[in-house]
């Protein structure tokens, strides 16, 4: 075999190596950060496809849906929470629900499918915001939420 067959063959198997490596630590990351949990996408629109498997963090001011299998530090789908609606649904087994994330600013809607136990997070996250009416609940938040780099 020529030798620059051979270090062609290592250097993709060490980008390979390397970008997998990035991918778990990422995932790692994320999944340490409170608020976090893994949920499969259902559904983004009206498309019925089946799931991707994304993390789901929600934290002060937005819901954000990053995918799994990336590297990419930005998430795939972010809800802000004063223009958010939360639909949770029966549960259809008795390890997973369903939960239907609606952006009432923009129309967009998010159905995902987790841990009945994270869904149960995620609506009690929504729920214990200021009540509607009060304040300014339902207005963009003043302060920029600083990012998360992973």
């Amino acid at each position: 075999m020529p030798s620059w067959l051979a270090w062609t063959l290592s250097g993709i198997a060490v980008v390979a190596f390397v970008t997998v490596i990035i991918i778990a630590w990422r995932l790692f990351m994320l999944l340490r950060t409170p608020g976090s949990f893994k949920a499969r996408l259902v559904s983004k629109h009206d498309d019925e496809k089946p799931g991707k498997p994304v993390v789901v963090s929600y934290n002060e001011y937005s819901v954000e849906i990053f995918s799994v299998y990336s590297m990419w530090p930005r998430p795939v789908a972010s809800l802000p929470r004063h223009a958010l609606d939360v639909t949770r649904f029966p549960r259809r087994t008795r390890i997973r629900s369903w939960v239907r994330l609606d952006n009432l600013g923009t129309g967009e809607h998010i159905k995902l499918s987790a841990a009945h136990a994270h869904v149960s997070e995620l609506t009690t996250w929504y729920e214990s915001g200021p009540a509607v009416g009060i304040g300014h609940w339902r207005e963009a938040p003043r302060r920029r939420q600083r990012r998360r780099y992973f």
